[in-house]
This record gives structure tokens, C-alpha cells and sequence, in this order.
């Protein structure tokens, strides 16, 4: 009886995506931080792009493959009880909005697009991800932000202004879609926000939304 969810609930998965320097990992390491000291029990697993390495970045295997390492972890956690909640630097949702970037490159066709965006929200696992944001910040906030601590002046691929705002339109349309089904995401523009406001807020959300799912036995 001990491993059912009617006994011991699964733990609280998050899920943080977004565009470039739009506060997402400074965010999860301050709400990290902040719930291990309330007494919590977190887990804040490797993101994929840090483990997967050995494929090459210019293919859309490489996106699959970050996407299939977390939605690994998400289903392996969710059937035990060893974490109070988990905390992903990417996962399913991200997985989902790449796709939509390999067809704008020409390689991957709409149909491939379509199915892989499916398998990743599949029944079994897509509302196992209990809050997920979307983290967005406009381009030249964004581009200062990344130049200001970085060993380099020259922006990368995905760090100049121009592909900054692609993405961010990118998160708004996939945001404004899924979270017609999935009302557990939300999109969070950092823009004018200090980094105190941006983790306060999150945090606060993050907290109502866990004491609203502990009354419910943690379902719903």
C-alpha cells in the first residue's frame, strides 16, 4: 500500500522553460534553496542539456534526446516517494517547443513535428508536471543581462537579440495553446521584474499551488 498514490502521494514536479537570461536558472536555485530549508525533501535533477553531449546540437535528435532524459527521470520519480518535489530545468513542455523550431530550420517536416509534440504530451505523464513555466524575457533586457557576467562579448546562435525574440514569440504561441488543456502553466515575463520580485513571485505561486494540492491528497 505504501507506494500508492492513495497512501503516499508522488512528488510535486515543476517544470521551468523558457527563453535565454529570462532569470530561469536563478529562479530554481533560489526556490531550491528556499524549499530544502522549509523542511522539504527536493530534488533538482541534472538538466539534459548538461548530460547529453555526445549528440550534436544542429540536429533535432538532440532536443528528443534532453526531452527523453527528463521525461525518463519524471516517470521513474513519479512511481516512488523518495522526494517532496522535484524541480526540472527543462522537461516535457520544453521538449514540446523545440520541435517548432527544428521545422522553422527545414529539418523536420510538420507531420514529424506533430507526432513528436504528441508523444510528449502524452496521458501518461504530461499532467504529472504539476506547475510549469514559461519564463520570457524582451530581447534587449535579455541580451544585456547575458553580456553583463559573460567571459565573451559575442552572442551566441540562440543569445542574439533577433533569435531572442523569436523564441519568446515561440513560448507565448505554445503557452496561449497548451494552457487551454493544461492549466498548470503559466508564462511569467521577467522583464521589468528584479531578480527578488521574479523568485517572490514564483515562489509564492509555487507555494499556494503545493498547499492547494497537499488538502487535495495531492491530486488536482
Amino acid at each position: 500500500m505504501r507506494y500508492d498514490d492513495g497512501f503516499l502521494p508522488r512528488p510535486f514536479f515543476l517544470e521551468f522553460t523558457g527563453s535565454p537570461s529570462a532569470g530561469k536558472t536563478t529562479t530554481i536555485t533560489e526556490l531550491d534553496k528556499f524549499l530544502r530549508r522549509q523542511g522539504f525533501r527536493v530534488l533538482r535533477p541534472q538538466e539534459g542539456a548538461e548530460v547529453i553531449r555526445h549528440i550534436e546540437r544542429n540536429t533535432p535528435l538532440y532536443n528528443i534526446r534532453t526531452g527523453i532524459y527528463a521525461l525518463t527521470q519524471l516517470i521513474d520519480f513519479s512511481a516512488g516517494h523518495p522526494y517532496d518535489v522535484v524541480i526540472f530545468d527543462r522537461c516535457i513542455f520544453d521538449a514540446y517547443c523545440w520541435m517548432m523550431y527544428w521545422v522553422e530550420k527545414g529539418k523536420l517536416s510538420s507531420e514529424e513535428k506533430d507526432i513528436i509534440q504528441a508523444f510528449f504530451l502524452s496521458r501518461f505523464w504530461a499532467n504529472k508536471i504539476d506547475v510549469a513555466y514559461f519564463m520570457i524575457c524582451e530581447p534587449e533586457v535579455a541580451a544585456e543581462r547575458e553580456l553583463r557576467i559573460a567571459l565573451s562579448q559575442k552572442l551566441g546562435e540562440t543569445t542574439s537579440p533577433q533569435s531572442i525574440r523569436t523564441l519568446v514569440e515561440r513560448y507565448k504561441q505554445t503557452h496561449e495553446t497548451l494552457s487551454r488543456d493544461y492549466k498548470q502553466l503559466f508564462l511569467v515575463n521577467t522583464t521589468h521584474m528584479s531578480e527578488e520580485e521574479m523568485v517572490k513571485y514564483i515562489a509564492t505561486q509555487t507555494l499556494d499551488i503545493l498547499e492547494q494540492k497537499s488538502r487535495n491528497g495531492g491530486r488536482g
